[in-house]
């Protein structure tokens, strides 16, 4: 699931730590930009640096490649995801309180225009969808120990696992299916698809036929 954003509520909010963490998106806002703009190959550290108004020394002490800048996650951002689902209220069950938890991300998410364009991105170059495959592995990792935190069961159980990949898998279908400019706010697809694995993704109602 691509993502950004800096996680507000759970982030220190010292001077410096607001320092890095604009500068961390500045980056990668360039590179997203960059790569919307010129194409992956054509991109460098370099032009990123220039488009972000930092030295190529700062680049390396945030990424260690210029994909890395593009797709990968904020520093922490996977362990507290995994706080945030272990958190959510005991009675819910975990579908339920991952899909909360992402609600919120999503909502949060939304207000900055680095994950759009991100997502714009591997729509028009859907080749590039393997570079982002690490990323949502982290993520799901985190869902799957949550799941297990929140459960009592071992991660490798097959409840755990089956509910991890079942849900993550319907956070990204509701990003995919996604018009940003029409129809449903991502949060609310994000809902949705959610509640459909709850429910044993039942068939939904053929339209009907028109009258002959």
């Amino acid at each position: 699931m691509e993502s950004n954003g800096q996680m507000a509520s759970d982030r220190p909010d010292g001077l410096r730590e607001r320092k890095k963490r604009a500068t961390h998106r500045a980056l990668q806002s360039a590179a997203v930009a960059l790569f919307r703009r010129h194409g992956p190959e054509a991109v460098t550290v370099e032009s990123i640096c220039a488009e972000a108004g930092v030295s190529p020394r700062t680049f390396f002490n945030y990424f260690a490649t210029k994909d890395e800048a593009a797709f990968m996650l904020e520093e922490g951002a996977p362990a507290l995801i995994e706080q945030r689902i272990t958190a959510r209220p005991p009675e819910e069950t975990p579908p339920e309180a991952i899909r909360a938890v992402f609600v919120d991300r999503l909502s949060e998410l939304a207000t900055g225009r680095i994950w759009l364009e991100r997502v714009l991105l591997l729509r028009e170059r859907p080749e590039l969808l393997p570079r982002i495959m690490l990323t949502n592995r982290t993520v799901e990792d985190a869902v799957t120990r949550a799941v297990a935190a929140r459960t009592g069961l071992p991660e490798c159980h097959l409840y755990v696992r089956t509910t991890a990949a079942a849900v993550f898998a319907a956070l990204q279908a509701a990003i995919s299916c996604w018009q940003p400019d029409s129809g449903p706010e991502v949060v609310t697809l994000v809902s949705e698809a959610v509640d459909l694995v709850s429910r044993g993704l039942p068939a939904p109602s053929r339209p009907a036929e028109p009258a002959m």
